[in-house]
């Protein structure tokens, strides 16, 4: 059986969805600080295993988008 690796644009896709989520009130009051500490955590391993010129580790949270990047094979 093959391993299946998560790439960088799964993790900054994966950002965009629970920040497009959050905008649209998709989640309960009960759910925000784990979905909050899991975002932080893929914001850092995004930003850490990014190469540091030109792509997704200069990104803020502001710079993200809210649509989903698509994937090109």
């Amino acid at each position: 059986m093959e391993t299946k690796y998560i790439q960088l644009h799964d993790l900054a896709n994966t950002l965009n969805l629970i920040d497009a989520a959050a905008k649209q009130g998709l989640f309960g009051g009960d759910q925000l600080s784990t979905i909050g500490a899991m975002r932080e955590r893929f914001h850092a391993e995004l930003k850490e295993q990014a190469p540091e010129e030109g792509n997704v580790s200069n990104i803020s949270d502001e710079n993200l988008n809210t649509e989903v990047v698509s994937e090109s094979s």
